[in-house]
């Protein structure tokens, strides 16, 4: 993996993190993530319009299916979850997942290194999550994170592909979020029943949070096109340590041995793939 390619994918973990500090602190996590999901591929649409096939529509709304579950899962374990422990096991098991799909779908093939450093990530991430304990000292079972890396594995192949299709990450962008803001209305309307007086509250932020999520998504389908998707997704996980460390001292949440040997781990599979995949 190229330095460059590396960097931008630090900055758009980093970017990832803030949007979902921003959710986790909403009082109406799911309708503010429907707004923001309908604000980050509508705004785009408008002006990417010219650049957009009939064949991106048909991935886009494949993808939306796994996006859709994928933010409203989210939205529903922040209610349940610390964001120390959803977060870590979700993203840390993403990467196997989407390494298993991407050498059968996409064909992307892994050196020795790179399935070591993926190993690393994931083994550390997912450590991070199930030392964590819920609020009322009890182990949390980790099924509803596994789920969510589930939805994201499969929205992130679908993407490599739909990006590799049109050549257009902006366009395609743009239909993603967009197919995903369709399918998500149904549930979100009916389960939450928003006055417009909601959804004029929730809006501003929603916005910074679409704008955010655009940003940081939109780096990663620029690295799909020349970096394995394995690659990319398991360095990603490297918000994991920045999530950590926010959770810690925003929010309060432990840090502890656990997290710490996990981030370390963590470290040093990024490193190994940078040096060696």
């Amino acid at each position: 993996m190229s330095l460059v390619v590396f960097g931008f994918i630090v900055v758009s973990a980093c970017i990832h993190v803030g949007w979902n500090l921003l959710l986790k602190g909403t009082a109406q996590r799911q309708l503010s993530s429907w707004l923001a999901v309908a604000v980050s591929g509508l705004v785009p649409l408008a002006w990417q319009w010219a650049h957009i096939g009939r064949d991106m529509w048909f991935i886009a709304a494949l993808s939306a299916l796994f996006q859709a579950t994928y933010y409203l899962l989210l939205a529903y374990g922040y209610d349940h979850y610390d964001l120390g422990v959803l977060y870590p096991i979700a993203r840390g098991t993403a990467p196997l997942f989407a390494a298993l799909w991407a050498g059968i779908w996409l064909g992307d093939q892994l050196n020795l290194a790179g399935i070591c450093a993926i190993l690393c990530i994931a083994g550390g991430t997912i450590w991070v999550g199930i030392r964590n304990h819920d609020k009322h000292g009890k182990r949390v079972m980790p099924w509803l994170p596994v789920f969510v890396a589930l939805a994201i594995s499969g929205y992130t192949i679908i993407d490599a592909f739909g990006v590799r299709q049109s050549g257009n990450p902006a366009a395609y962008y743009a239909v993603c979020m967009t197919c995903t803001a369709v399918a998500m209305a149904p549930l979100t309307l009916w389960q939450q029943r928003p006055r417009l007086s909601d959804i004029v509250r929730a809006l501003p932020r929603a916005s910074i949070i679409g704008a955010l999520s655009f940003a940081s998504y939109l780096i990663v389908l620029w690295s799909y096109a020349s970096t394995p998707v394995s690659y990319v997704a398991a360095t990603r996980e490297i918000s994991i340590i920045i999530a950590g460390l926010v959770g810690w001292l925003w929010l309060k949440e432990p840090f502890g041995a656990a997290r710490t040997v996990g981030a370390i781990v963590m470290s040093l599979g990024v490193i190994i793939l940078v040096v060696f995949g």
